[in-house]
């Protein structure tokens, strides 16, 4: 767990690079536009991406006393459906299964160990990646605060 938390620190200080030509079609796109909101209340952080003064588009959650990570992207299925979220970075595309919640916002969650292998890919990131579900592609601009949640859940 210390290899992977320096590791998310060492990436963490690392320039950006922009998406490889190999990359999946999908991150060719403009990032949409909007802002990273970081937040930590006692064992939870949690960032989340949205337009000022709206919902979040996609959220990442880090339940510190589980160490459990909840990935929330806003889209709306039939209740309590099983599904995938699609999380394509430059160099890797991972299927996550998932549920869909139509509980106040519709979303799509999926839920994963803070020390998945999918999580470290995502917090090295230094540009942009894609999250797709129920054939919706959202292309997010990376941000600092993505590698600050996930540090939190990967000891």
């Amino acid at each position: 767990m210390r290899r992977m938390l320096a590791a998310l620190l060492v990436a963490a200080c690392s320039p950006a690079a922009p998406p490889s030509d190999n990359a999946p079609a999908a991150l060719n796109a403009e990032p949409i536009n909007g802002l990273w909101y970081f937040n930590s209340r006692g064992a939870t952080v949690s960032t989340g991406f949205g337009a000022p003064g709206s919902e979040y588009l996609f959220r990442v959650v880090c339940h510190g006393g589980t160490n459990q990570v909840k990935l929330t992207y806003s889209d709306e299925l039939a209740p309590d459906q099983d599904t995938t979220l699609m999380l394509i970075l430059p160099a890797q595309t991972f299927a996550i299964p998932a549920r869909s919640s139509n509980e106040g916002q519709p979303t799509i969650n999926a839920e994963l160990d803070g020390a998945d292998v999918r999580l470290a890919a995502l917090a090295q990131q230094r540009d942009r990646f894609a999250v797709e579900a129920a054939g919706q592609t959202s292309v997010l601009p990376w941000d600092q605060s993505i590698a600050r949640t996930l540090a939190a859940c990967a000891s």
